[in-house]
C-alpha cells in the first residue's frame, strides 16, 4: 500500500524537478526576462506574484513527512493548486487565449477546478453521514460495499457547472436524490502525483507562452488594456 506521506513525497519530488530550476527558483521567475528584468522601472509584477503562488505549493509539499490524513491533506493541496489555476486563468481572460488552445494544453486545470468546486461547494454532499476518504493508487482494498463513490467521473458530472440554469437545476436535484441521508459514501481523490505532473506541464506551458509570445507580452505590459479589463468586469464567478 502507498501511504499519504509517500504520495506527497512523490509530489514534492515531481514539483521540485519540473516547476523549479536547478537552483530551486520557480520557473515563473523567468517571466521577469520577458518584461525586462526584476529590477528597475520596467519591473513587472507577474513573475513575482506567480512565484509567490508557486512557493505556497512548494512550502506545503516540503512538509510531506507530516502529511498523513487523506481528507485534510488532499483537500488543502487541491485548493493550493486551484489558487494558482485561478490566477493563471485570469491572465488567459486578459490575453483572450483561445479555448481550443486551453483545452489542448491546460486540461488539468479543469480537473483541479471540479475537485475544488466539490470542496468549496459541497451541495448535497453535506447531507451524507461520515463519508470515508481514499485516493487512487493507495492500494487499499475496501471490503465494504459503498452506496456512492465520489470519484473523477462523479465530480465531472455534478461539480463542473452548467451554463443552462435548467440543466444545472436538474443536475442539482439528481445529486440531491443520490446523496441525501446516504451512509457508506467514499470520496475517492485522484492520484495527486499524476495530477502534479500534469499541473507542472501546464504551469511551464503558461510560462513559455508569456516568454515567447510578443503579442501576449505587449497586452500584459499595456496598463490601459489591463485597466479596461478590470473596469469592465461585470462580476466575480464564485461557482
Amino acid at each position: 500500500m502507498t501511504s499519504v506521506q509517500e504520495k506527497f513525497k512523490e509530489c514534492y519530488e515531481i514539483f521540485c524537478a519540473e516547476a523549479l530550476d536547478d537552483k530551486g527558483i520557480p520557473n515563473a521567475c523567468k517571466m521577469h526576462d520577458a518584461f525586462g528584468s526584476i529590477d528597475g522601472e520596467r519591473h513587472n509584477c507577474l513573475g513575482c506574484n506567480f512565484a509567490d503562488s508557486t512557493h505556497l505549493i512548494l512550502n506545503y509539499l516540503e512538509k510531506n513527512e507530516e502529511l498523513t490524513d487523506v481528507q485534510q491533506d488532499f483537500t488543502v493541496y487541491i485548493l493550493l493548486l486551484y489558487l494558482l489555476v485561478e490566477r493563471i486563468e485570469m491572465i488567459f481572460e486578459i490575453i483572450q487565449l483561445p479555448t481550443s488552445y486551453q483545452d489542448k494544453h491546460f486540461k488539468v486545470f479543469q480537473q483541479i477546478r471540479k475537485w475544488a468546486n466539490f470542496i468549496k461547494h459541497p451541495k448535497s454532499f453535506i447531507l451524507t453521514h461520515h463519508p470515508e476518504y481514499d485516493f487512487e493508487s493507495s492500494g487499499v482494498i475496501h471490503t465494504k460495499k459503498f452506496t456512492e463513490i465520489i470519484n473523477e467521473q462523479f465530480v465531472t458530472s455534478y461539480y463542473k457547472g452548467y451554463s443552462d440554469p435548467t440543466e444545472q437545476k436538474r443536475k442539482n436535484k439528481e445529486l440531491y436524490d443520490r446523496l441525501r441521508n446516504k451512509r457508506d459514501v467514499l470520496v475517492y481523490f485522484p492520484d495527486i502525483a499524476k495530477l502534479t505532473s500534469k499541473f507542472c506541464y501546464s504551469y511551464n506551458k503558461f510560462v513559455q507562452l508569456i516568454l515567447t509570445n510578443e503579442v501576449y507580452r505587449e497586452i500584459l505590459e499595456d496598463e490601459s488594456t489591463i485597466g479596461s479589463y478590470f473596469e469592465n468586469e461585470k462580476y466575480i464567478d464564485l461557482k
